[in-house]
This record gives C-alpha cells, sequence and structure tokens, in this order.
C-alpha cells in the first residue's frame, strides 16, 4: 500500500478507514476479469488490515472474507463476486446500524448541561453527541487537537457545524480542563476481550485525568469492534510517525522522532461501554464474545493463516478456469 493511502487510513476514525479499504476492495474485486486479479485485491486488504492493525472492524471483516474463499464452493469468477458482494455488503450495512445504535444510547447517558471532554474524530462519538443536541440536551465540548495527525480538528468542526459549542484545546491541557467536565466521551478502534480499548494516542491521558478528576469515561463502540483474536494474548504493534514530526534543523542535528498513533486503555479507565446492545462494564466484554462466536474462547484461526489458505484456494480457481 502506498504511503499516501496509510496516511489516509491513519487520519481517520476506524469506522472511516473499515468502510474506505472495504469499498476500494469490493471496487477491486468487481473490476477483476480473471481470479488473479481478485488475488491483487485480496493482497489489498491484506495491506489496509497491516496499515491499521488495530481497526477491528477491518480485521474482522477481513477474517469473514478470507474464510469464506478459503472454504472455496464457488465454480467460478461470477460467483466469487457474489459471494464478496454480499460479505461487504452486509458488513457496512451492519456498520452503520450498529454505530447509530451505539451513538443513540450513548446520547441517553448524557445530560442537559453537561461539558463533555473528548479527543481525535470517531463518528460514533459525532453521532451520539449530535443525538443529544437533537433530543433538546445542551451539550459543551471541548476537544483535544490529538497531535500528530490533528483529527481533533475534525471533531471540533463538525460539531461546530450543527450549532454544538466547542472548544478547541492542544493535548496538553487536558488534565486542566477537566476540573470543568462532566462527562468523557471516546471512540476506540478495538475492543479487547479484557474489556480494554485501542485509541488514538492521547485518549489514555484524557482517560487519566478523569479518573483523577472522577469523571466518567464512556466509550462509544458498536460490538463489529469487539477483538476477539486478544483472547490468546495476542498484541500488536501500533503504527506510528518518525522523523517527519521533527523539525528539519533538529533533524540535521540526530534529533530522531517518534509518535505512536494508538495505545490501549486499561478497563479500570473506563466506566462503561456504549454499544448497540446496551450500557455495558468492560467486564462484561468476554460475554459478549461468546455471545458473538458462539463460545469462550472463540477457536480463530490466525489471519496470516486464512489469507495463505485463500491464495491457495484463487490460484486453484485460475487453474481451473
Amino acid at each position: 500500500m502506498q504511503q499516501d493511502s496509510r496516511e489516509r487510513l491513519y487520519g481517520v476514525g476506524a469506522t472511516e478507514a473499515a468502510e474506505e479499504a472495504l469499498r476500494r476492495f469490493a471496487s477491486l474485486v468487481e473490476e477483476a476479469e480473471k481470479p488473479i486479479q481478485v488475488l491483487e485485491a485480496v493482497d489489498y486488504l491484506a495491506a489496509s488490515v497491516a496499515a491499521r492493525p488495530f481497526s477491528a472492524p477491518l480485521a474482522n471483516t477481513a477474517r469473514e472474507i478470507l474464510s469464506r474463499i478459503a472454504e472455496g464452493g464457488y465454480s467460478s469468477l461470477e460467483e466469487l463476486k457474489d459471494v464478496i458482494r454480499g460479505i461487504v455488503g452486509e458488513v457496512l450495512r451492519r456498520v452503520i446500524e450498529e454505530t447509530e445504535e451505539a451513538a443513540e444510547i450513548a446520547a441517553r447517558r448524557l445530560e442537559d448541561g453537561d461539558v463533555v471532554v473528548t479527543q481525535s474524530y470517531s463518528r460514533s462519538v459525532v453521532r451520539a453527541l449530535e443525538k443529544a443536541a437533537a433530543m433538546g440536551k445542551k451539550v459543551e465540548v471541548i476537544v483535544a487537537e490529538t497531535r500528530p495527525l490533528l483529527d481533533g480538528l475534525e471533531t471540533a468542526k463538525t460539531l461546530a457545524q450543527v450549532g454544538i459549542p466547542v472548544t478547541l484545546i492542544v493535548d496538553s491541557a487536558a488534565r486542566f480542563v477537566m476540573k470543568d467536565a462532566t462527562r468523557v466521551v471516546l471512540g476506540a478502534d478495538a475492543v479487547m476481550a479484557d474489556g480494554s480499548v485501542v485509541a488514538r494516542t492521547g485518549a489514555g491521558l484524557v482517560a487519566l485525568a478523569a479518573n483523577e478528576a472522577r469523571v466518567r469515561v464512556i466509550v462509544v463502540a458498536g460490538t463489529y469492534k469487539l477483538y476477539p483474536e486478544t483472547v490468546y494474548g495476542a498484541t500488536i504493534e501500533t503504527p506510528a510517525l518518525g522523523d517527519e514530526i521533527v523539525p528539519e534543523e533538529l533533524r540535521e542535528k540526530g534529533v530522531r522522532g517518534y509518535a505512536p498513533l494508538f495505545e490501549h486503555i486499561p478497563p479500570h479507565l473506563i466506566d462503561a461501554l456504549a454499544t448497540e446492545r446496551g450500557v455495558i462494564a468492560p467486564e462484561a466484554v468476554p460475554l459478549l464474545i461468546k455471545e458473538k462466536y458462539g463460545e469462550w474462547p472463540p477457536r480463530l484461526k490466525p489471519l496470516d493463516q486464512l489469507l495463505a489458505e485463500a491464495r491457495e484456494a484463487l490460484k486453484k480457481l485460475a487453474a481451473e478456469a
């Protein structure tokens, strides 16, 4: 995947990143005239997951697609396209529905007069705040700019456009402003098996400041953001920016740069998860995973193995064509 594509995936919310990658993947499949070209589309999907490994909706959909390709049962390229078309369409529909339902539930937890602190950009959080405003609740929002990608600016812009009062702050002011806050509302790229969440770096500092100030932290995340692989203790290295964040005159002096883009927020810093299934405690996440996958712990093949099996199935289809 090219550098600009990776940066685009980094700079949007988890839901947007997944939707963008899936639509591009579906487009590549539709354009395929030979099975080998579907293989190229699969490689694009794998590269998208590698670029944003904490995007649970993207990883979960890739698992579903690769599993179905690996299973076979289709005798032509057109049949395979129908299979993929159905999976992607269903996932995109489900993501929209779950996001809206989770946002609705989060909005109902907010009260008239709340001062909400958030950071980065999350469609789930934005929709929750928009829905609270539509319910007639007067809510003020404090948004951390969220360096280095400054995705908090998009949140501030979106909320201001619908008339919600917004104050933009530098990331380092999160603790300072927490004395004025009544709620913290955060988004997530993934919800891990232990109830922790992965979010844009800086969310952890916001959650720590909220814990100190005894301000409740709500994470808005549909269950499509559950990351079942973490049941087995899977760890993923966060993507990061490097020397590009350092001014040129300092780079010339040997100063290096490091800006990790995602971090874990432990469950003890989270008061509640707002999902389409209702508001739950982080400790209840294993129950959701068991319900979703039918057993605990869920038996899942590694994505690398599924990718290899899908490639073999596509090569077999190409040879038979």
